[in-house]
């Protein structure tokens, strides 16, 4: 099944765009308009090598042009044929939208809605509020030096779909035609394709993060960017911390165009000059056209067969394509702080949550413990003695996020929960489902039997083979296929309670048989836990009731409408309802196996 990016729509959308751009033409000669005489044909062509895995990349099209207008100075742009250029165009407007909700608001360059203009009203703004001093910087031949290394493993920690990882690694690490011969491209992000732009600010949206929580104001545009304080001393040092960032991804200030200089003496940044209180701006010259200085006759058509001819992939190529996927285990990139983490819970007593631009950070005594983008977060759990702003707070509101208050030890005070959901029809239906005994005990069976499955699917695959084909695993699973079977004809919540309660020892008495630790098993005890292995399942299960009635809240239910527990001020049944059918493969699972593993 093709991934959305990927689909017919997308790769129209993307054409489109490449068409409306115009453009020359790649290595292989065709044009845009040429690619127009059969482009249904050549789209479905295009989707179906990349969904079979013989999509290739041609080498890129270097073409020497003028830097700027009436310059003799010069730049090598790298074209991608158009048939790349089409799908660069479609993978980068898929990832994009992903990469936007982490991008900061000091970038402008390659932006929806930001621009120039947009860069130009910020500078105003924070010269307005008593920031009037500047280190102007420009990252040396950033383009050309951005380390390959290092974008891949950002690449991997934040790009799931591994399909499309290879392909912006091959567009990358492609190859360059000189009109002889092909060169491989071992460093840089090739300017003159689609996908760069974006690969340039997600290279360098770590470098805008710890500028912006060194409490500096940063303006970036692309390579070039400004840092505005309020005396020099500040600029001096917001300089020598992006010279540091910098240096650690492998790249350099421009000597030449490092200064520090004051809006009273004026300075220039993006082609505008700010003097004081003012910005002059020379319009209508970025429109001009840039002379085209040289470009390397196209490949024939022979050599372009022979290239678009899929690679036999050999089993040591597999080989290392699989390891090339695998996150290192000894190594702090193998759990990337950018990861889709859906739960934050906060443990570590005395740290703090903010916000910073699209992320929350935590930190702790002046250490930063955490930094991760919000937008997939589905709640956040707060343990003990731990700070939240108020403006952490309430970005969490508005981006529909709760945030639960517990005890250190885990007891459940309270949440700050955002708006109700909108549907109302739907909480009618729950409230009508709950005054229906009928429909209201069809549910609670439902819930019993799933739980029921899944306490027998936990038995006959966790531990070892002889565990879990033992006679004494068999037995147990019979009872619980007896128990299950007795479920549809259970005609009130009493009789389904003890028809559980009943394989909810046998299926305890034989799972607990499997715990290699040394704490003993003394039986389920609640309320309290009188050892380790109750209070870690007490607490394993507190979690998810916690989770999944934020997760029905979200969804526009009322978690304390149940319809298997019984209702009670402050009891939120409709969660631990839910909850019965995760016990087993979610939270005893992973409790035996910790305490296991020591």
């Amino acid at each position: 099944m093709p991934t959305p990016w990927l689909s017919p729509d997308s790769l129209l959308r993307a054409w489109e765009h490449v068409r409306e751009n115009g453009g020359c033409a790649g290595v292989d000669g065709v044009t845009v308009d040429r690619f127009a005489r059969d482009v249904e044909s050549e789209l479905q062509s295009l989707r179906e090598q990349v969904e079979h895995g013989h999509y290739r990349a041609l080498p890129l099209l270097p073409i020497t042009v003028q830097k700027k207008p009436n310059s003799m100075a010069t730049r090598t742009l790298l074209v991608p044929a158009v048939r790349d250029r089409i799908l660069q165009t479609a993978a980068g407007r898929h990832l994009g939208r992903a990469f936007e909700d982490e991008f900061l608001d000091c970038s402008f360059a390659f932006r929806p809605h930001r621009s120039v203009n947009s860069a130009v009203a910020r500078i105003r703004f924070l010269h307005d509020h008593g920031f009037k001093f500047v280190a102007e910087a420009d990252i040396d031949s950033f383009f050309d030096r951005v380390d390959h290394l290092l974008l891949r493993e950002r690449l991997q920690a934040r790009v799931e779909d591994v399909a499309l990882r290879d392909l912006i690694e091959g567009w990358i690490g492609g190859f360059r035609w000189d009109g002889h011969q092909t060169h491989p491209l071992t460093v840089g992000i090739p300017q003159g394709s689609p996908i760069s732009p974006l690969l340039a600010n997600f290279f360098l949206s770590d470098f805008d993060l710890e500028l912006e929580e060194a409490g500096l104001k940063l303006i970036r545009y692309a390579d070039d960017f400004l840092i505005l304080t309020q005396n020099r001393d500040q600029a001096t040092l917001g300089l020598e911390i992006a010279r540091k960032r910098l240096d650690e991804i492998h790249l350099q200030l421009k000597a030449g165009k490092t200064v520090i200089a004051s809006f009273e003496d004026g300075f220039h940044f993006l082609g505008a000059f700010f003097l004081s209180a003012d910005v002059w701006i020379p319009w209508g010259t970025h429109n001009q056209h840039r002379r085209v200085f040289e470009v390397p006759r196209p490949m024939s058509a022979s050599l372009v067969a022979a290239w678009l001819r899929p690679l036999p992939v050999t089993n040591m190529a597999q080989a290392f394509k699989a390891a090339r996927h695998r996150a290192p285990e000894h190594s702090k990139e193998a759990i990337p702080q950018e990861s889709d983490m859906a739960f934050l819970y906060l443990t570590e007593q005395g740290s703090v949550l903010r916000k910073i631009g699209d992320r929350l950070v935590v930190e702790k005594d002046d250490t930063i413990l955490l930094d991760a983008p919000y937008h997939k977060l589905e709640a956040v759990l707060i343990f003990g003695n731990i700070q939240i702003t108020t403006q952490a707070m309430a970005e969490l509101l508005d981006a529909g996020i709760p945030v639960s208050l517990l005890s250190r030890q885990g007891v459940f005070r309270g949440s700050l929960q955002p708006p109700q959901g909108k549907n109302i029809l739907l909480r009618m239906a729950q409230f009508e489902v709950h005054r229906d005994p009928e429909k209201s005990m069809i549910l609670a069976r439902r819930t019993i039997s799933a739980k029921l499955a899944n306490a027998a699917a936990v038995l006959s695959t966790f531990g070892d083979r002889e565990e879990a084909r033992s006679a004494a695993t068999e037995t147990a699973l019979i009872q619980i296929a007896e128990a299950q079977d007795k479920v549809p004809s259970a005609e009130t919540i009493e009789i389904l309670d003890g028809i559980e309660g009943a394989a909810a020892r046998v299926y305890f008495t034989t799972m607990m048989k499997r715990n290699k630790s040394s704490f003993t098993w003394p039986g389920r005890v609640r309320h309290p836990a009188t050892d380790p292995i109750n209070a870690l399942l007490s607490f394993g299960y507190t979690l998810v009731t916690n989770e999944l009635a934020a997760v029905a809240e979200t969804a526009g239910l009322d978690s304390y409408l149940g319809n298997l527990h019984q209702l009670d001020y402050g009891r939120q049944s409709l969660a631990l309802d839910l909850v019965e059918p995760f016990r087993a493969p979610l939270v005893d699972r992973m409790v035996l196996t910790v305490i296991n593993r020591h």
